[in-house]
């Protein structure tokens, strides 16, 4: 069996994307993230537009991501209910939606809410979200790589961290750990 290729958060840059009706370039592609480490949808910071979303799937074909579905079946992030979003989180660290033009206010403030990249305590240290591997078909994470000062890289799978807790938007500060935190060290 060939392993999977993963696909890198700080990778999904300047990306095509190859549709069954043309391509487009994306500045950005940012996968949303559920409890279960699936991705129910990509927001895609277009080179024109506003960010729009894509249910996928998508399918990496070399440099480009190829799908079988059309331009036309992508839709305003105003379409993902408010209450949706706050049970996703995201990995943004250029914070995308500070430049976005047409998104309204409420779903801004709901997509920063959502983001991870920000500092966060670890069995007592202060780590950032360096990156975050995902399946190749862009429908699952696989792990979320963290570091921080004097602190060698973290690869952290699901069970290993509470993936909410590092939300913009969540109220304590630190992630905790859910087993075995000595295997993460």
């Amino acid at each position: 069996m060939v392993p999977e290729l993963a696909v890198h958060q700080r990778g999904l840059v300047d990306r095509k994307i190859l549709f069954a009706d043309s391509e487009v370039e994306a500045r950005y592609i940012l996968p949303f993230v559920d409890r279960r480490w699936k991705i129910p949808f990509a927001v895609l910071d277009l080179r024109e537009g506003r960010p729009l979303v894509f249910d996928g799937p998508f399918r990496l074909d070399r440099f480009r991501f190829r799908t079988v579905s059309r331009t036309d079946e992508l839709r305003p992030i105003e379409s993902v209910s408010l209450d949706e979003l706050r049970e996703l989180a995201h990995f943004d660290p250029w914070w995308v939606f500070r430049r976005s033009t047409g998104v309204q206010r409420p779903w801004v403030e709901a997509v920063f809410a959502t983001n991870i990249a920000r500092p966060w305590r670890l069995f007592g240290r202060t780590v950032n979200v360096s990156d975050l591997a995902f399946s190749s078909r862009l429908d699952r994470l696989e792990e979320i790589w963290a570091r921080g000062p004097m602190l060698r890289s973290l690869k952290l799978r699901m069970g290993e961290v509470d993936l909410f807790a590092l939300r913009s938007g969540s109220k304590g500060e630190t992630a905790r750990p859910q087993r075995n935190p000595s295997k993460a060290l």
